[in-house]
């Protein structure tokens, strides 16, 4: 019983381990597809080998830099969704898909600009969809960014959640232990 305590206390004093869980983001702007690896809690991967893929074809792949960011020249013709991995070599491998919507191909559904829009100032100047497109992606890369760290983070439900079945399990091994003496 004694064992027991003390293996349950040192779980309970022992930090997560969240250096364990990389994520990668990714972007396209401007022809380039940019991003970085980064581990749940802090910190990223320097120096660690990076992959990206267009279905079974390779199209870029190299190594991170000091702060864990890659980049590459976006493909002329995007036919298939592009996966962009980022592997450690000590078990850590993590990846993002960027589907083919996002590097300007096939439109997404909903969207039918298939014309300049005119300006509401009225001053006849129009916008190409291809411009449209990179302004929103521009605005909206900072958002997608901030998204994907807020999903990558420690919650407090996440680590109550593991003391409290810890707990569980050590009350029913108790009851166990109890019915069969």
């Amino acid at each position: 019983m004694r064992r027991f305590l003390i293996l349950l206390c040192a779980l309970l004093l022992a930090g997560p381990a969240a250096a364990h869980s990389l994520r990668v983001f990714a972007k396209v702007e401007g022809g380039q597809v940019s991003g970085y690896g980064f581990f749940i809690g802090g910190g990223r991967p320097q120096g660690v080998d990076w992959l990206a893929q267009m279905g079974a074809e390779t199209i870029a792949k190299g190594q991170t830099d000091a702060r864990g960011s890659f980049g590459f020249p976006a493909p002329a013709t995007v036919t298939a969704d592009v996966v962009v991995t980022v592997n450690t070599g000590e078990g850590h491998v993590a990846s993002t898909t960027l589907k083919p919507e996002r590097f300007g191909g096939a439109p997404m559904p909903g969207s039918a600009v298939t014309e300049p829009a005119a300006m509401p100032d009225g001053t006849g100047a129009a916008l190409t969809r291809a411009e449209v497109e990179a302004a929103v992606a521009a605005q909206v890369a900072p958002l997608m960014e901030r998204i994907e760290q807020m999903d990558a983070r420690m919650r407090l439900t996440d680590v109550l959640s593991g003391v409290f079945l810890i707990l569980g399990l050590a009350g029913m091994a108790l009851w166990a232990r109890g019915r069969r003496g």
